[in-house]
């Protein structure tokens, strides 16, 4: 119960802080071996890039988790109360069917590659770690989305029944 409840709350956070750690500590590296030592990391750079990638694909989901991404609110703040609430729906609908397709779509791209056996030259990371970021970020997203969801229609019934009282 513990480990699906740390799944819940802070799968996105640790592992964030941990590739951003790494990225720190490779990047460093490479700073110092190729300015000071004269004697440059060949996969540092490599490595450093698709540690970012993760970052990128989880961070997505970490905001979507916590409700961050970036809209324009600019025609959403004029509507009525229920006008907002028919535009929340409608571009979930839409952002659900879209990250449905992105991992549908980076699942076949990811085992592509796989399949490729695609070798990074600088670091020889297997290909398909770095690609698996993609439908791995897209499937964290599109499960924090539907908890948001969830939660949202929770409360808003919790919200009804209170006022029916």
């Amino acid at each position: 119960m513990k480990v699906l409840k740390f799944l819940n709350e802070r799968l996105e956070e640790v592992f964030l802080v941990i590739l951003m750690v790494a990225a720190v500590i490779i990047v460093t590296m490479q700073v110092i071996t190729r300015y000071l030592l004269k004697i440059p990391l060949p996969w540092s750079e490599e490595l450093a890039r698709y540690i970012f990638l993760w970052l990128t694909w989880v961070g997505a989901s970490y905001a979507t988790k916590e409700r961050k991404h970036v809209c324009i609110d600019v025609v959403y703040e004029r509507l009525p109360q229920m006008g907002k609430k028919v535009c929340n729906i409608i571009s979930t609908i839409v952002w659900i069917a879209f990250l449905c397709v992105m991992v549908f779509i980076s699942v076949k791209l990811t085992s592509s590659v796989y399949s490729g056996g695609q070798i990074a030259v600088g670091s020889g990371i297997p290909m398909w770690i770095p690609y698996a970021s993609i439908p791995t970020g897209m499937t964290l997203m599109l499960i924090r989305l539907l908890q948001n969801c969830y939660h949202d229609i929770k409360a808003s019934k919790a919200k009804k029944e209170e006022g029916e009282c």
